[in-house]
């Protein structure tokens, strides 16, 4: 805002989790149930420690340099800001579900989609969502 000079609601940011990256898009009750920090080895963006946590979801007290708390990914939700999620990357959820409790597809179909952080917006691909959001004069900025 300060670099262009407009107001926020000149702005429409969004965020697109695909691939590994599709964790991102759960609760955390979704991370400690399943394990997926010891998982995947996740460690704390400044610490380096392993971390059990959503990275997307430390807030204040997390050992994070002050004010980045207001970026997590539940806040920037709540902001308006529009987050989607890889179709095909959710498969790797839901099977982690269904392979964890036993469940039939569907059923941890529909366990997965009530995990997930509320206000994502599921896209058939990642490619697909970011290919939409540059039609809509969207720039691809990629985070890694």
């Amino acid at each position: 805002m300060s670099a262009f000079k407009v107001p926020a609601s000149a702005l429409s940011p969004v965020i697109v989790l695909r691939h590994d990256g599709i964790v991102l898009a759960m609760q955390q009750d979704f991370w400690e149930r399943y394990k997926v920090g010891e998982k995947h080895h996740v460690t704390h963006p400044w610490t380096g420690a392993p971390l059990t946590r959503s990275p997307a979801l430390l807030g204040a007290g997390d050992g994070l340099p002050e004010g980045l708390e207001a970026h997590a990914l539940d806040k920037q939700l709540a902001r308006g800001v529009i987050v989607l999620a890889c179709g095909l990357a959710f498969q790797d959820v839901i099977d982690t579900i269904a392979t964890a409790d036993a469940l039939s597809p569907d059923a941890a179909a529909a366990k997965a989609r009530s995990m997930m952080l509320p206000g994502i917006i599921m896209q058939p691909s990642g490619v697909f969502a970011t290919s939409v959001a540059q039609d809509h004069g969207c720039v691809y900025v990629r985070a890694t």
